[in-house]
């Protein structure tokens, strides 16, 4: 969405929403049902800070992640792409398709049913994330991940890692890591925080070490660890009264938050999910010039030797003490200085430029 907006200044944006089940129209409040069951118009405009986002929306298709069988799950795909067409087909209409990019943003499953109704518009698969992690495509999104990269042109990651699991098997494959809004993430202030607080931001979910950070808040319990974001998973019995769970956050006052911060973690568990991440949060932390410790569960070379990259939990323990207590303005000021290099302004130049 960021890179999108982005690209919104000086080119035509189109975007084709995520594809509402039955089950989001019947359940889930989020969903904007009018535009999707077409009691409003399914094409809108919509006004970011960087230009027009054009966003049309399907009409609502068929639950399909439950589905183990092959078959079924092919025949209820076919019926999903075929709704999908209908968006497709007005999209199509509007643009010059010798002069249009489509890019799949990690849906492969969608790109590979939908190829046809695109015709010969040129690809690009933006991928994001390990696709045998996550939850929504865990069954089958391995498999038409593979498939799909067949009818791409190119592919654009935005780790090291991802990018080396298409190596070999797509001749384009390039890698923009993800970037900083410097517009939110930002601090004038060079003073140094000493309140006691550490925070966290993100969803508490399967790549949270709670292990980890219970026994970090028990041995720490001068300072209160504050975690903003939904919780996703079960959490523990019996955890330490200093860790706070605050809930969601809006993105525009968590600088509010973190600038009360002593220092900012990253406590995730080592797995091949969190092995591909490259962690969005840790600009928007060093954008705010705080000390930043974190486990070392990917590749964090590019931010050595700015952040503090715990191999377990003692040294993680040992990492956010020693953090705190050896902040000073001049290391506040170096973190900023980096994260500014890393606006997903100049990422944007970089998505555009390989596509």
């Amino acid at each position: 969405m960021e890179i999108m907006t982005r690209l919104a200044k000086e080119h035509r944006v189109i975007m084709l929403d995520y594809h509402y089940t039955w089950k989001d129209v019947l359940k889930n409040k989020f969903t904007p049902k009018s535009q999707v069951l077409g009691k409003k118009s399914r094409s809108r405009k919509i006004k970011t800070e960087n230009g027009l986002v054009e966003v049309y929306n399907a009409m609502p298709v068929l639950p399909v992640n439950w589905i183990n069988n092959a078959a079924i799950f092919r025949l209820a795909m076919f019926f999903n792409a075929w709704f999908i067409s209908l968006s497709i087909k007005k999209i199509l209409k509007t643009v010059d398709r010798n002069n249009t990019v489509l890019v799949n943003a990690f849906n492969p499953i969608y790109g590979y049913f939908t190829r046809k109704y695109w015709g010969e518009i040129e690809r690009t698969y933006y991928c994001y994330d390990e696709i045998s992690g996550t939850e929504w495509a865990s069954k089958w999104g391995a498999e038409y991940e593979s498939k799909y990269i067949d009818h791409c042109d190119r592919i654009i990651t935005t780790s090291e890692q991802l990018k080396q699991k298409f190596i070999g098997k797509h001749a384009n494959v390039s890698c923009v890591k993800n970037g900083v809004n410097l517009s939110i993430f930002r601090s004038e202030s060079s003073e140094l925080t000493k309140n006691y607080k550490v925070g966290y931001v993100g969803a508490i979910d399967q790549r949270v070490d709670l292990d980890l950070l219970a026994q970090t808040a028990k041995a720490l319990t001068s300072l209160t660890f504050e975690m903003l974001g939904p919780v996703k998973v079960e959490l523990p019995e019996n955890l330490p009264e200093n860790i706070i769970f605050r809930g969601s956050v809006p993105q525009k006052e968590l600088p509010e938050s973190i600038q009360l911060w002593d220092a900012c973690i990253i406590p995730f568990v080592k797995t091949e999910l969190t092995k591909a991440i490259y962690p969005l949060k840790i600009n928007e932390y060093m954008a705010m010039g705080k000390p930043v410790i974190t486990t070392d569960f990917s590749d964090l070379s590019d931010f050595d030797p700015l952040i503090y990259i715990a191999e377990n939990t003692e040294d993680f323990v040992h990492g956010l003490k020693k953090e705190i207590q050896a902040n000073n303005r001049l290391k506040v000021q170096m973190r900023k200085h980096f994260a500014q290099q890393n606006s997903w302004e100049a990422r944007a130049n970089e998505f555009e430029k390989q596509i």
